[in-house]
């Protein structure tokens, strides 16, 4: 059974707030491999460069929809290759699935979250709800239909193309479920 923890935890899509909830959990579960886990993947998730707040899982979201654009160019697959290795890098696949069951869980539970995230990035930059360089805004539904085919896009359609499914499958499994939980009465 889930802890209650771990469905805060995905949901909460403020870094601060998820670094609060693990030292809350650490302190209470001192012996929960997931709360290990989870702090590695936060540790390796987020970083401060420069300044500026940096979301690896953000970043290879975004490397992930920048191959849309590269799919149908002859000899890319070598680089398309290159390219998912270093998005799985970035999601730390390899560390998670090395803990079995429980890094397979910690790793849902980032993936869900990134999409949660991006999500609710997308619901707030004017630019992205902007039409006509910015003259006007698109009305909600039709914000939210364009942010459920872009993730199901990215989610599926992406992976496909680049005949990635098997090594993506937990990202289009998280993300498909957290667009659902986003928009629970749309049809995704």
């Amino acid at each position: 059974m889930e802890a209650a923890w771990t469905f805060e935890y995905r949901r909460e899509t403020d870094r601060v707030r998820r670094r609060d909830i693990l030292e809350r959990v650490r302190e209470e579960y001192p012996e929960d491999k997931g709360v290990e886990v989870r702090q590695k993947l936060w540790d390796s998730r987020y970083d401060n460069k420069n300044g500026y707040d940096v979301d690896y899982y953000i970043r290879g979201f975004i490397n992930l929809q920048s191959l849309k654009r590269r799919v149908y160019l002859p000899g890319e697959k070598r680089r398309l290759r290159r390219e998912i290795e270093s998005i799985r890098k970035d999601w730390q696949f390899a560390e998670c699935l090395s803990y079995g069951e429980t890094g397979a869980n910690a790793l849902y539970d980032e993936l869900f979250n990134m999409t949660l995230l991006y999500i609710e990035l997308c619901r707030r930059d004017k630019t992205y709800n902007s039409v006509l360089w910015g003259l006007g805004h698109i009305s909600e539904d039709k914000q939210t239909q364009k942010i459920i085919n872009e993730i199901k896009e990215i989610a599926e359609a992406i992976p496909a193309k680049v005949e990635a499914e098997e090594e993506l499958e937990p990202f289009s499994k998280a993300a498909m479920d957290a667009l659902r939980s986003a928009y629970p009465n749309e049809v995704v």
